[in-house]
């Protein structure tokens, strides 16, 4: 498949991707839904008002109502738009009107919240993340606790300070261990900020209240995937963390990208997930391919340097 848009080879964003995000037009209109496409977004309001999508629910702030709908409604819209743009399809590619309206300039758009986030689970699956945060506040020979390998470890966050990459993010003040035992903690801004890389999901239908979701059956719920910075205070959380768990040190800022990769989008990449050792509880297990490989980096770069450096 090839998009009548001139995509050079190596873009993040050709037809085959097609990531979802919310945003507003540069000339201040109301925002709406669009799909990245090359250097473009693609309006799909405008493609809804055109009639060419059968779903009206893109003339919206957010993924909100388009998320609700569910797989069937993901699997057709998807094929609309790559039909639309196909290289061999004429209906955009030929009606100039139409593509000025429909055709944005990445560039010269907003980028939003891609949803309105009413709450989100957190969830420390990254044996070797729980590991170094663990040594961090436990010791090496104490870094995993008994459960970890057993259920999937999770903790609610602060949904009203998610915003999209790029919103500034002011370092907290908080308080801190004593300087030496019995003495009063301190209290300033943190001196061990840092983030952590994670993949976000956005939920789709979701489940009545009382009703589980089957292990096997969860990707059923699961509309796309996105990147995540998940800010952390590390010695405002060493104070806060016992007994209880995260508090200020963690609640200040996450950051996530405006655009979402759709799960169908990624079925090239799925692999079969790292053997768990001991085996989890049936009701956990989920048979074949069942997760991605996909490939990421983080680049540092502070005001006195000219590029960034990798650093992990």
């Amino acid at each position: 498949m090839r998009s009548y848009i001139d995509i050079p080879a190596d873009h993040p964003f050709p037809i085959q991707n097609l990531p979802y995000g919310a945003f507003r037009p540069g000339d201040g209109g109301a925002p709406r839904v669009g799909v990245a496409i090359g250097e473009h977004v693609l309006d799909l309001a405008e493609l809804q008002r055109a009639g060419l999508l059968e779903d009206a629910v893109f003339d919206r702030p957010s993924l909100n109502a388009f998320l609700a709908l569910g797989g069937a409604a993901w699997a057709r819209t998807r094929t609309s738009l790559q039909h639309l743009l196909d290289a061999d399809t004429p209906t955009l590619r030929d009606d100039d009107a139409l593509r000025g309206r429909a055709l944005h300039d990445r560039a010269a758009v907003e980028m939003l919240l891609p949803a309105e986030i009413g709450d989100y689970t957190d969830f420390y699956a990254s044996r070797e993340h729980a590991t170094n945060v663990g040594t961090m506040f436990r010791g090496a020979d104490k870094a995993l606790m008994p459960n970890w390998r057993h259920l999937p470890v999770g903790y609610h966050g602060r949904a009203s300070s998610v915003v999209p990459s790029g919103t500034p993010v002011r370092r907290p003040h908080g308080q801190t261990a004593p300087a030496e035992e019995g003495g009063a903690p301190g209290f300033g801004p943190s001196r061990q900020l840092d983030f952590e890389l994670e993949m976000g999901m956005l939920i789709g239908p979701g489940n009545p209240l009382g009703e589980p979701v089957a292990a096997a059956g969860a990707a059923d719920h699961v509309f796309g995937l996105m990147l995540v910075n998940d800010w952390s205070a590390r010695d405002i959380q060493r104070w806060e963390y016992v007994p209880l768990g995260p508090f200020l040190a963690k609640s200040f800022a996450t950051s996530v990208s405006p655009w979402v990769v759709p799960l169908a989008a990624l079925e090239p990449f799925r692999v079969p997930a790292v053997e768990q050792e001991p085996a989890v509880l049936p009701y956990l297990q989920v048979p074949g391919r069942a997760t991605y490989d996909i490939a990421l980096e983080v680049g540092l770069r502070s005001e006195g340097m000219a590029a960034p450096e990798t650093i992990c």
